[in-house]
């Protein structure tokens, strides 16, 4: 399986990373990367990240560097478990690419009916567009009823290839996950969640959970340059 996107990169603009921009870039078109989605962390996460007056900056930026396109995204925080995000509506909307996730430094967790209710609240948000690494066995949920939603509402699983490193023991949820992905034909993005340049565009140990469950390609979006320039296109178009 090749891989021409990475779906969730971070700079030293985060306040966790290590890369800049241009570095990241680089490694991606030195491991062909076509697509480069550029998704800092919000404020409310660290307190070095950017606030939301840096996003709608993002026109500033080209389209195309080095023949890696670029693509204006944010990985959102999940304020609480009614589903409120730290980001204004009419920015989400405007941005490209947009990640929800759930992290401790900003959503303490709680039960598994509470993060239910969470990933359901976000399953009827239109302005998401990707699922964040949501195998993480601290906040454990009903992953069938949540994926069936998340299919129902046209949303992206991520599939992160950093998870069994900062998140250990999501093993089993991750393969659950995936498991209700196919169940539900739910498309999903395999991303580095590089944070410094030696992982930009590196998914060795997604790509081989994939292979052992026999996940099917078709599912993978960015597998396949044409199936996710048109999803990219949709993103691009929003109403």
């Amino acid at each position: 399986m090749k891989l021409i996107a990475d779906t969730h990169t971070h700079t030293i603009i985060s306040g966790d990373a290590f890369s800049t921009l241009y570095e990241n870039i680089q490694a991606a078109r030195k491991r062909g990367i076509k697509y480069l989605c550029l998704t800092e962390h919000v404020y409310s996460a660290l307190p070095g990240a950017p606030t939301p007056s840096y996003f709608k900056s993002m026109h500033a930026l080209p389209q195309e560097i080095d023949g890696v396109q670029l693509i204006r995204g944010v990985e959102v925080n999940i304020l609480d478990y009614n589903g409120h995000l730290d980001m204004p509506p009419d920015l989400l909307e405007w941005l490209e690419w947009v990640i929800a996730s759930m992290h401790p430094t900003v959503i303490q967790p709680k039960d598994k009916k509470a993060h239910t209710k969470a990933w359901l609240a976000i399953a009827e948000n239109p302005a998401v567009d990707v699922i964040g690494h949501c195998d993480d066995p601290r906040y454990p949920f009903d992953i069938d009823q949540v994926v069936h939603m998340f299919a129902r509402h046209r949303k992206i699983m991520e599939l992160n290839e950093q998870s069994p490193v900062t998140r250990p023991g999501g093993d089993i949820m991750r393969r659950e996950i995936l498991t209700a992905c196919v169940k539900h034909s739910l498309p999903i993005v395999v991303s580095s969640d590089g944070h410094f340049v030696d992982k930009i565009g590196v998914f060795q140990k997604s790509i081989a959970l994939l292979q052992e469950l026999h996940f099917p390609e078709e599912l993978v979006l960015n597998a396949d340059e044409k199936r996710f320039a048109k999803i990219l296109s949709e993103k691009r178009h929003k109403p």
